[in-house]
């Protein structure tokens, strides 16, 4: 196989202790400490961190939509 057909595989960020890394995420909602995020698979989740400033951060970081600045 030639080497510059390989794909080089995606490594993606996580948060410790949310069970999605930031690949699957499509865009979030934030309502105070709780977050309804929409993942790229159609499915919509709510969660809700320990440290809601330190995952909005995380989510910033990664280029997640937030759906409250459209």
């Amino acid at each position: 196989m030639w080497p510059f057909n390989k794909r080089k595989k995606e490594e993606f960020s996580t948060y410790p202790g949310f069970a999605y890394h930031a690949g699957q995420l499509s865009a979030y909602l934030a309502e105070m400490h709780y977050f309804i995020i929409a993942l790229k698979d159609g499915q919509v989740i709510h969660y809700h961190p320990d440290d809601s400033l330190t995952f909005h951060d995380w989510l910033i970081a990664n280029k997640i939509r937030d759906i409250n600045k459209i």
